[in-house]
Formats: C-alpha cells, sequence, structure tokens
C-alpha cells in the first residue's frame, strides 16, 4: 500500500546543523578521496570504450526469440517488426491500429515466423497487463520488449492544448513504465532479456516548435539510463540489456513529415526512410549497444558534449 504524501499538513524537516571548520575540511578530503578513486575505477570502462571503438562486439544470436513492439502496426514500429522478423523473431504487433496491425502480421509470417497483432492502448496499465498474459499465451514469454508506440506533432500549436499535452505523456512516456513493469520480472528470473525504447535526437536537441514532444523524449532518455543503472544494481545487467535509440527525421506520418519540412531551419534537414532503421535497431540489440543516434552520422556523446 502507497501513503499519499500530497495530503495533510506539509512538516518541516529538522534544521541543518552549522559544521565546524574540522567537519568540513574532512568532507572536503573525502571529496578528494572520492575522486582520485573514481579515476582508478573508471580505468577498466575507459579501457572497454578504447577497445570498442577498433573492434565490433560479437553479435548474438536472437533467432527463435519472442519480441513485443508497441506501435509496431506503421512507420518506424513496422520496420522494427520486420526487421526483427527476418532475424527469426516471433514478433507481437501492439497498436491502437487494428486494420494495419494484421497486415503488418501477414508482412512478418512471410519470414516463416510466428506474429500476432493485439488492438491495445498501451497508456492503459491494466491493458498492457492483459496484453503480457495473451502473449505469453499465443507466443510464449517476451524476450525483447520494443517501446516504439509514440505521438508525433503534427502543428506548431499543439503545445497549447492541454488535452494534447496529457495524451503524449501517456503515450509517449507512461505506455514505457507500464510495459517495463509487465514484462521485466519475467525477463530477469529467465536471466534474459533486452529492453529498446524509441526516443529521439529531440531527446538531446529540443525544438521549441514541439515542446510537448521534446519533453517526452527526454523522459524517455532518463528512464533508460535509470533502468540501466537499477539492472546493474540489481547484478542483472549482463542478462537483461537496454538500448535507446535516437533517431533523426525519418519518413513516416504524413502530417508530422509535412510539419518537420515546414519548419524554420530544418528545411533541408535530410529525411530517411523507415527501413534502415529497424535493421539498425536489430542491428544495436544483436551487439549489446546501449545508445545508438540513427543515421549513425553522431554518436550520443557527441551529442552530450553538444548539450
Amino acid at each position: 500500500m502507497v501513503d499519499n504524501v500530497d495530503v495533510g499538513p506539509y512538516h518541516w524537516a529538522d534544521p541543518v546543523p552549522l559544521k565546524t571548520s574540522v567537519q568540513r575540511a574532512r568532507e572536503l578530503f573525502e571529496l578528494v578521496a572520492s575522486l582520485v578513486l573514481f579515476v582508478f575505477e573508471s580505468v577498466p570502462l575507459w579501457w572497454e570504450a578504447l577497445v570498442g571503438c577498433f573492434s565490433a562486439p560479437p553479435a548474438k544470436n536472437i533467432s527463435g526469440q519472442t519480441a513485443l513492439v508497441t506501435g509496431g502496426a506503421n512507420g518506424l514500429g513496422q520496420a522494427i517488426a520486420i526487421a526483427l522478423a527476418k532475424e527469426g523473431c516471433n514478433v507481437a504487433v501492439a497498436d491502437v491500429d487494428e486494420v494495419n496491425g494484421r497486415e503488418t502480421v501477414a508482412k512478418l509470417r512471410r519470414y516463416n515466423v510466428s506474429a500476432v497483432a493485439y488492438k491495445v492502448d498501451v497508456s492503459d496499465y491494466e491493458a498492457v497487463r492483459q496484453l503480457g498474459r495473451d502473449i505469453e499465451r499465443d507466443l510464449g514469454p517476451v524476450d525483447i520488449l520494443v517501446n516504439n508506440a509514440g505521438i508525433l506533432p503534427t502543428s506548431f500549436t499543439l503545445d497549447n492544448i492541454p488535452s494534447h499535452c496529457k495524451r503524449t505523456m501517456e503515450v509517449n512516456v507512461l505506455s514505457g513504465f507500464w510495459t517495463t513493469q509487465v514484462f521485466l520480472d519475467s525477463m530477469i528470473r529467465r536471466r534474459k532479456g533486452h529492453i529498446v525504447a524509441i526516443s529521439s535526437l529531440a531527446g538531446y536537441i529540443a525544438p521549441g516548435w514541439a515542446k510537448t514532444y521534446a519533453t517526452t523524449k527526454f523522459a524517455i532518455r532518463g528512464f533508460m539510463d535509470a533502468l540501466e543503472d537499477d539492472l546493474y544494481l540489481r547484478g542483472q545487467s549482463e542478462h537483461v540489456r537496454t538500448t535507446t535509440i535516437f533517431p533523426q527525421a525519418f519518413n513516416t506520418r504524413k502530417p508530422a513529415i509535412s510539419l518537420l519540412k515546414a519548419s524554420s531551419g530544418l528545411t533541408r534537414l535530410p529525411i530517411y526512410e523507415p527501413s534502415a532503421l529497424g535493421q539498425t535497431v536489430v542491428n544495436a540489440i544483436k551487439t549489446n549497444q546501449r545508445k545508438v543516434v540513427v543515421p549513425e552520422t553522431v554518436k550520443p556523446y557527441q551529442l552530450a558534449i553538444f548539450e
């Protein structure tokens, strides 16, 4: 049972006692010692990063695994689902678009894999719990979770509409919370799993004309960083992997692309076909890459430096 901390009067915490000169000196010494220890302990990580620049990690085999792609009926989600099917994965497609979900499943089955479409609103926690039971019954436990479902901006004025802001937060952010909660425990028990989230270049560089969208993409980035750390602290980071994808502009929903082309400063921005993203996502899964910009014209650390 969770207490509602917002109910009742506000209670101040005890005042922080003033520190003596000796205490401040001790804290400074401990800070310097911690920094030295950090530098020493991070040497293996820097060495691993340096080696990774010159040698690709061995690819893991994902054939026969069960993947769930939210928002998989169209656009980037469909491209990811097809790329997974080509690798031999059985695919569950979750989308509110039932018609295109079934058409996507028909495409997936051409690769001799099992595929099922589920009409579901993944922003609804109870619906996601039921989805988990349905997939377990039809395809088995989920090994690869791709949180792709999202709402794109299609107008410069959408940020002024409260219902749009609320709905975008629910679909773009909360759906990833719910799916992770539903499927993570099974992955940990089986010591096998991979969770992918589709963020955006807007998760590093926020466009002012799409503030709500950018906020959700920053949130996805933060959630995935926290999830990675959570798995590490629980001793599961070698068994359950995470990947965050930061796509640039891809040719998906027509109103969103039209808006992008009409945006000041972005008229020359190259627009790519979704199939390129699908294969990159699969390669990132197979090689356990944590963060990938698609196309890989820049690296996430370069965006972080720019930021």
